[in-house]
């Protein structure tokens, strides 16, 4: 695998060191007007880049101008950040599903001068914000064209751009690109935020280089052989600090990106035939959720044929991990009944094994409807359902988990592919340290002890943009960052997610209980979509349910159930609850290790799904402050009952 060799780490010389390493290889494909992929090498890749940079320079931008990004997926957003990177000016990025408030917040907080916008429709929707902002310029994606709108500053296009750039000598393009520093800010990212206003994080050209670096060198070290021939899709939004690092990746090691959308998803995976997927926990879960579907709509013979098959691979896989000690542990050394465990699930192994190679025949073809040469598969920004996770590498395609937050470039953890093993985020990668503190201040060494995680390495933000008071709340003058998560050791070295500290519910009877396991547990029933518990203060918890309706009506037909959906109000059906609390009452149960004042009380079934930039965020997290405010007055009626 050969990679840039970077004379300073900015991404002006990524830029130039991928051309001079890939030049006429594709580095991404994007679909032309007869819905055809076309390919755009590394040669014409940075020649886009480069026209975008001397217009910009033309336009009378200066090292440090902040300059937005309102746009969503597509090839082109690469390209134009890079070209706002490379002259030394700092990209603000944002999707344009993006609220008017927060799109007039960034812009207005960040000062920027230029704007992108991807398209008139998205124009349109922002211009009565923008109207608002003293803007120099609008800048349209592509050829686009905006006569019929009218606005207090020039909006031009992708054309004008390339008559402005031929007033630019390479020269000074070149001598702005050669001034860039390490420490110079790239970009600044505000995070959607489960609570209040979005912060902006301050990410320097070192910072995001460090990461590639990192995680290329953690590739190499744990099997994972990616470079020159290898493709991917990319349908995440590309202001997200995980999908950005991700594509960022791909251009440093020769990676071809074939652009789609979530809903074109399943048909792209057939035409582009990715050999490496990076996608949030959220699609795993619908890629599983449709096999299991698919299974129980096979006629009775192959449905339990097929049954019988996952059944025998999942439990091969967990007999294995169990002999031999992947299972994550929380005490060192073992025990002499652990070492007997181990032992008595070498000899269960032979229990799988006569039709071990059937399963696995069979069970390969549900990875062809990925497209048939997928060799590694990521998930990053939430965490991993249990079974989903059991599932996939069942089935033999282990998910490489990473963990990691905005503001630590977004990747802090990853699993390793050469030991590898379910129910953990890995070790930290390459350069990066990881300690967990206590209530007390103190390290957490010992296995199964929750700690808060902090982070040290380049890869930490420089801070909080203009948030002098918030960053030093997160962020050491020795550069430790504190990212609020609960984490554990295992006895095996790596780390598992517990958990967010400021999430933790302390009930009247002062028992400290972590929401987000309980709600992980829960959807993992068929029937519950999202479910967010709640509690504080109360002598008990309770949870807010949202339904899986598909799965919901499919279990009123097998029970010849009539009830309209559209018509009724979920809560009041007595045949809804009762399905839901006993869903409750099996999953967070002592069986699967919850304790008695973990249970569930009561539970709310709510009417409407949750919305992004309502209680979501971008990448599907829970605002619990606003769920909790929204839906306050069905919480309180848990409690009257």
């Amino acid at each position: 695998m050969k990679v840039p060799n970077l004379k300073q780490l900015t991404l002006y010389h990524l830029l130039q060191e991928g051309r001079r390493l890939y030049g006429n290889l594709p580095a991404q494909s994007y679909k032309n007007q007869k819905k055809e992929y076309q390919n755009i090498s590394y040669e014409e890749f940075v020649g886009n880049s480069e026209f975008i940079s001397k217009a910009l320079i033309h336009l009378d931008t200066n090292a440090g101008d902040r300059i937005g990004i309102i746009a969503d997926v597509g090839h082109q957003w690469l390209q134009v950040s890079m070209a706002i990177n490379t002259i030394g000016c700092v990209d603000v990025p944002r999707g344009t599903d993006a609220t008017l408030d927060d799109i007039s917040y960034i812009l207005t907080h960040a000062k920027c001068k230029i704007v992108f916008v991807e398209n008139e429709k998205a124009l349109k929707k922002f211009l009565p914000e923008l109207q608002k902002l003293n803007l120099q310029t609008i800048i349209l994606f592509g050829d686009a064209k905006s006569d019929a709108i009218s606005i207090n500053c020039p909006i031009i296009n992708f054309n004008d751009l390339r008559s402005f750039a031929t007033n630019i000598e390479d020269k000074t393009y070149h001598e702005i690109g050669e001034e860039i520093q390490e420490d110079d800010l790239a970009t600044i990212i505000y995070t959607s935020g489960t609570t209040g206003k979005p912060k902006g994080v301050m990410l320097t050209h070192g910072s995001i280089l460090f990461e590639i670096q990192a995680l290329v060198a953690e590739f190499r070290k744990t099997g994972v052989k990616v470079g020159e021939g290898d493709v991917t899709l990319g349908f995440l939004p590309p202001w997200h600090s995980g999908e950005r690092i991700f594509e960022t990746i791909c251009f440093y090691s020769g990676i071809r990106i074939a652009f789609t959308s979530v809903q074109e998803l399943g048909k792209d995976l057939a035409k582009a035939r990715p050999t490496i997927l990076f996608t949030v926990p959220r699609v795993w879960e619908s890629f599983y959720e449709k096999i299991k579907d698919t299974i129980q709509k096979s006629p009775a013979v192959k449905k339990y044929f097929l049954k019988l098959l996952v059944w025998n691979s999942v439990n091969f896989s967990i007999t294995y991990d169990k002999a031999f000690d992947r299972i994550p542990r929380f005490n060192s050394p073992k025990t002499t009944k652990q070492i007997l465990i181990q032992f008595i699930n070498l000899i269960q192994l032979l229990i799988y094994l006569p039709i071990l190679p059937i399963s696995k025949l069979v069970l390969s073809k549900i990875l062809s409807v990925l497209g048939g040469k997928l060799r590694y598969a990521f998930a990053g920004a939430g965490a991993l359902q249990a079974e989903v996770d059991r599932f996939m590498y069942a089935i033999g395609m282990p998910i490489l988990e990473v963990y990691g937050m905005t503001e630590n470039s977004g990747v802090s953890t990853i699993r390793h592919f050469n030991d590898f093993s379910v129910g953990n985020v890995g070790k930290p990668i390459h350069g990066v340290t990881i300690k967990l503190i206590d209530e007390f201040g103190n390290e957490v060494t010992k296995p199964g002890v929750k700690g808060v995680a902090h982070h040290h390495g380049r890869h930490n933000m420089k801070g909080y943009y203009l948030e002098e008071e918030k960053t030093k709340a997160v962020l050491t003058e020795d550069r430790w960052l504190n990212s609020g998560d609960l984490l554990v050791w295992t006895a095996q070295g790596n780390l598992k997610f517990a958990g967010r500290a400021k999430d933790t519910i302390v009930l009247s009877g002062g028992e400290n209980v972590e929401p987000e396991p309980i709600e992980i547990c829960l959807k993992q029933s068929d029937y519950i979509d999202q479910a967010v518990v709640v509690g504080q203060d109360k002598k008990t918890l309770t949870a807010l349910v949202l339904l899986n309706l598909e799965k919901i009506e499919n279990y009123l037909q097998e029970h010849s159930i009539k009830l309209d959906l559209k018509n009724v109000i979920f809560n009041e059906s007595d045949v809804i609850q009762k399905l839901i609390r006993d869903e409750v009452k099996h999953f967070i149960s002592d069986k699967n290790g919850f304790k008695s004042f973990e249970r569930i009380s009561n539970v709310y079934i709510l009417q409407n799904p949750f919305a992004v930039h309502d209680e979501l965020t971008q990448t599907q997290k829970v605002k619990r402050n606003r769920v909790q405010e929204k839906y306050h007055e069905e919480i309180e009626s848990m409690y009257r009952k």
